[in-house]
């Protein structure tokens, strides 16, 4: 087919009518994209991704499904089918060609989910037209703890605990392949009203405010500690360094508090960097339980909780301690 394809339009950007080859025939906006995409086989895609705190059983997953076949009763679908992977650590996969395949999925199993994805492919015939359109859907659910303990795992040393919390920020993401907008639009509602209705772990505002700041903790302990030294030694200047001071006592005032700067002030910074630590690492729960290996990680999270608050205690009294130790200093002059 040859010739220039205009699309004039009302003058509002609504496109009315489709003017196709040099005779200017009329074709409606529905035809033409219909011949469009039976000629280009190209779709347009729609995503959504999601950060909550998600906590999903396969009873969740039921539903999610349930949702997503109730859809089906809507459309006139002549083809589809259903894919659903399951990804374990160390990069193990198991596939299943149908949900009710996976309904049989092995739940002793000892390696912990990573990730889910369901994914669903239609051939809907819309009403007003004779041939199918092509539709995928795809679902990805993301254990956070799981990906949390595999990241943690693997990472480098030096590696920030923050840092790693930013590799599992999503915990679910809906991508619909599509032809048409309005189809499209409620698959996607039905997965996103599906996730409102999940259980959840409910955010800890103030914990997301810290763990803005905390990587300032070191510092600013550091910056205490020198603090505290210098205001110690401004006050014992007058009794050591009156007329009938000597040299001796002198110098033994700058090696006792130049020594203190030199051991306390590190400490102070390594007791921040403890802080840090505790406050990036501490446990918020959002997982996929579909085996007794989640459930386990699922329990050592868990108990993350205790370990957290026994290094904030040691690191509140370490900081009383040194903070005593600063203002001791004076006496072994």
């Amino acid at each position: 087919m040859s010739g220039i394809i205009e699309h004039p339009n009302s003058g509002d950007g609504n496109i009315e009518v489709i003017k196709i080859g040099e005779a200017s025939a009329p074709v409606s906006l529905k035809t033409y994209q219909d011949i469009y995409h039976q000629v280009t086989g190209r779709t347009e895609q729609i995503k959504k991704r999601y950060s909550e705190n998600l906590l999903v059983e396969f009873s969740e997953i039921e539903q999610l499904h349930h949702k997503i076949k109730q859809l089906c009763d809507v459309h006139n679908i002549v083809a589809s089918n259903e894919v659903v992977s399951v990804f374990h650590e160390k990069e193990r996969k198991e596939q299943f060609t149908s949900f009710e395949r996976f309904r049989a999925y092995n739940s002793n199993t000892a390696s912990p989910t990573v990730t889910l994805v369901l994914k669903y492919n239609f051939s809907i015939i819309p009403a007003g037209r004779e041939r199918p359109q092509e539709y995928a859907v795809t679902v990805r659910l993301t254990s956070r703890v799981a990906m949390l303990e595999q990241v943690e795992r693997e990472a480098p040393s030096f590696v920030r605990p923050h840092l790693v919390g930013i590799v599992a920020l999503n915990t679910a993401e809906v991508t619909v392949d599509y032809s048409d907008y309005v189809i499209a639009r409620g698959f996607l509602e039905a997965v996103d009203e599906w996730v409102g209705g999940c259980r959840k772990t409910p955010p800890i505002n103030w914990l997301n405010v810290l763990r803005r700041w905390s990587h300032f903790a070191p510092g600013i302990s550091k910056l205490i500690a020198g603090g505290l030294l210098a205001w110690f030694a401004l006050q014992s200047i007058p009794a050591h360094f009156s007329a009938t001071a000597t040299t001796e006592v002198g110098a033994r005032f700058f090696v006792v508090y130049g020594s203190g700067a030199l051991i306390l002030v590190p400490l102070m910074g390594a007791i921040g960097g403890m802080i840090e630590e505790a406050i990036d690492s501490y446990p918020i729960l959002s997982y996929l339980k579909l085996n007794k290996g989640d459930s386990n990680l699922i329990e050592q999270f868990s108990e993350r909780k205790r370990s957290v608050f026994i290094k904030l205690f040691f690191s509140a009294v370490a900081s009383i301690a040194l903070g005593i130790v600063s203002a001791k200093l004076e006496r072994l002059i």
